[in-house]
């Protein structure tokens, strides 16, 4: 963690260009005055035990802690004006403590806001016992936080958690262990074994862009009414129309992955490890060999990924009919996580 300088990254990321700037006025005139955020990761520091090398090497390394009072001033930062009430659950790699940071999470967030237990599949009967909580409102469980990660659902869902889960009508936040379009068999399963569980598929299914085979796994998901895509992390507006389009403007909401959204990074297409991000900044977790091959492709003047992605979904529901831009935009906004997590 010694090479980790999240204070450096933290004030590299307040530095507003004069681009965001106009973007933080432009969409402050555009978005919604009340904004449901259903997808955060949010930590103390001496929550963070340890931090293996994958995660060292993944852009989730960038930020391991960020508090309740860190969030709320980012809030400041990327909505002024706005009331917003958000969704959290503790940043998701291995190494966490995880218990202590629920704790944190379920004892000192605003009750305004609500908590996504993340769930730990090594322990079962801690995550069954905690999902009683009063202020629980969902479950989240994360692939990699098995080692080696799981490549199965049911390998960091375990089927008895899930029981209790569709019982007591919590949903789960299901980041899936491969883009959707590579494991759609698993989700498909997941939704015939357990009829009645609410699914919220995170990243639109993880993909930044378009993908062969997308629109398809998005119409078999479809077909069940207790599925809903969130938007965290997905700079493509064609990704998220096509969501929209499949799924309805009533299961799609609003998610930032905070604070990966402070990143300035751009999507490109590496010829070996697939969808990447790309960066002029010398994160940890950049490769150096890969950013000297790359950066070029990085635009002059990137922005923060969170108004990469608000720039996606704006331009997503600005080509849906007039008539429904504004039902749309509410509900993605707002509406949609309300109804789904209870806010």
């Amino acid at each position: 963690m010694q090479n980790i300088d999240r204070n450096a990254y933290l004030a590299y990321s307040e530095k507003f260009t004069e681009n965001e700037m106009l973007l933080r006025d432009e969409f402050s005139e555009w978005l919604p005055e009340c904004i449901i955020d259903c997808h955060a990761h949010c930590n103390l520091p001496e929550h963070v035990l340890s931090i293996d090398d994958r995660s060292y090497h993944h852009m989730l390394s960038t930020f391991p802690s960020f508090s309740l009072v860190e969030s709320r001033h980012w809030h400041g930062l990327f909505y002024p004006g706005k009331r917003l009430r958000t969704l959290r659950f503790p940043k998701t790699f291995r190494g966490i403590d995880h218990r202590r940071a629920n704790l944190y999470l379920l004892e000192e967030s605003l009750e305004g806001d609500r908590v996504a237990l993340y769930g730990l599949p090594d322990d079962v009967p801690y995550t069954i016992d905690t999902l009683s909580h009063p202020r629980v409102s969902a479950l989240k469980m994360y692939y990699s936080y098995l080692n080696p990660p799981a490549t199965e659902v049911y390998q960091y869902f375990p089927p008895p958690v899930l029981e209790v889960a569709e019982r007591l009508s919590i949903p789960i936040i299901l980041h899936p262990p491969r883009v959707i379009t590579k494991c759609i068999d698993q989700l498909l399963r997941l939704l015939q074994d357990f009829p009645a569980l609410r699914v919220s598929v995170a990243h639109m299914g993880l993909t930044k862009c378009l993908v062969p085979g997308l629109r398809e796994a998005y119409e078999q998901l479809a077909r069940f009414e207790s599925v809903v895509l969130d938007t965290s992390m997905v700079p493509s507006a064609e990704v998220i129309l096509l969501g929209l389009q499949v799924f309805g403007l009533e299961r799609v909401m609003f998610g930032s992955d905070e604070p990966l959204s402070l990143i300035r990074a751009a999507t490109y297409e590496h010829p070996e490890f697939g969808q990447r991000l790309m960066t002029e900044y010398p994160y940890h977790w950049v490769n150096p060999s890969e950013q000297s091959s790359y950066r070029h492709l990085v635009p002059a003047g990137i922005t923060h990924c969170h108004w990469q992605c608000m720039a996606a979904i704006k331009a997503a529901l600005t080509q849906l009919a007039d008539g429904m831009q504004v039902t749309a935009k509410q509900n993605l906004f707002h509406n949609n996580a309300k109804n789904f997590f209870g806010f």
